[in-house]
């Protein structure tokens, strides 16, 4: 440890979610003494209400640099599926052939084109603008009454409840680094790095890493800073099992490797609000029949939701709140994982961020 560090670990990771978690693994891989924080089931677990989609397109509508951040990440995806697999044995189940977005009408197939050709030109994704006899290639049972799709071959899904699974198996093989039922109260600054607070007891860290979604915010007022974040709950559905016919995902419907669909795609300003509620799941599943009306005959088994992590600009934040203390937070935990587990690892690891961090930084908000 160097100088700074009193005693405890290097970095103190809190969240065990899947940008935490992430995280802490890369710093684990760069020979780093890493602490990971899981406060339990009574967190909101964002992580294990996530799509899966490991996304490029329309990333960066917003923010011009996260266009080539996206793409960067989906890029690192086979590798990190791969290492974490041989590492852990846990196949992450990731396919990467491609994605779509649909669009109900020429308006809005028209809008959403012209945003993935100004994404083109900033970072030079590849997308093709598709009809539904097009999708059917990629997507059998897909009706002909709509408009069509954008498609990206740099998108694909995975599993996240496996990649969450696979990273804490992974973390766990470091003596101490997993500590789960942790939650942390507050940060106190102490001479050397920082003190959490976690049921009248502390841990002692040299840094450390905000990774905990949506209770960084109460976390980062602990040390004078109010956090633009806000959640965004999203409601799925899953149904049962069917014949493997889903070459690629959909942002609306896709099917996994056991066979199931699961059907998303809400976007409902509620607040803390974790339930499902009948009228949005009328509302997915209405969608994704209109789409493949086949599905009107495959009963659904559960749902669920969950709250997404949202910047006013939709794109991540990485941060140095103070000396040594850093935020690490997106809504894309999944599509994300590799870039945070190499490249955000990496930034600190070598204790600041870089250049390249400045345009996701706070700042931006000012």
């Amino acid at each position: 440890m160097s100088a700074r560090s009193r005693a405890g670990v290097e970095f103190a990771v809190i969240g065990g979610g899947l940008v935490g978690a992430a995280v802490a693994y890369g710093l684990i891989r760069k020979g780093r003494q890493v602490a990971l924080l899981d406060e339990g089931d009574s967190a909101f677990r964002a992580s294990r209400g996530n799509f899966g989609l490991v996304w490029a397109q329309g990333k960066g509508d917003k923010l011009e640099a996260y266009a080539p951040w996206a793409r960067q990440g989906a890029a690192l995806w086979p590798d990190f599926a791969s290492e974490l697999s041989a590492a852990t044995d846990v196949d992450v189940e990731l396919e990467q052939n491609g994605g779509f977005v649909f669009c109900l009408t020429e308006e809005t197939l028209r809008s959403r084109a012209d945003t993935m050709e100004r994404l083109r030109t900033r970072s030079g994704l590849d997308y093709d603008v598709m009809t539904p006899s097009q999708i059917a290639h990629y997507m059998p049972g897909v009706s002909e009454h709509f408009a069509g799709a954008t498609f990206s071959r740099e998108d694909g899904h995975a599993n996240p409840l496996k990649l969450l699974r696979a990273l804490h198996a992974a973390i766990s093989g470091t003596e101490g680094a997993l500590r789960r039922g942790t939650p942390i109260e507050r940060i106190e600054p102490v001479s050397g790095g920082y003190r959490l607070v976690s049921g009248g007891t502390g841990i002692e860290c040299e840094n450390v890493v905000l990774a905990a979604g949506l209770g960084n915010v109460a976390l980062a007022e602990t040390l004078g800073i109010t956090l633009p974040i806000q959640p965004m709950r999203g409601q799925i559905l899953v149904t049962e099992r069917h014949e493997r016919i889903m070459k690629v995902p959909s942002e609306n419907v896709r099917q996994t490797q056991d066979g199931t669909f699961l059907l998303g795609g809400s976007w409902e300003d509620v607040g803390y609000d974790v339930s499902t509620t009948f009228e949005v799941t009328r509302d997915i599943a209405a969608l994704a029949v209109r789409y493949f009306p086949f599905l009107k005959n495959v009963r659904l088994v559960r749902s669920w939701s969950a709250l997404r992590i949202l910047a006013p600009d939709n794109a991540p934040i990485y941060h140095e709140l103070a000396p040594g203390a850093f935020l690490v937070t997106c809504h894309s935990g999944v599509s994300l994982a590799a870039i945070h587990a190499d490249r955000v690892a990496g930034w600190l690891s070598e204790g600041s961020l870089p250049a390249e961090a400045a345009p996701f930084s706070l700042d931006r908000f000012s």
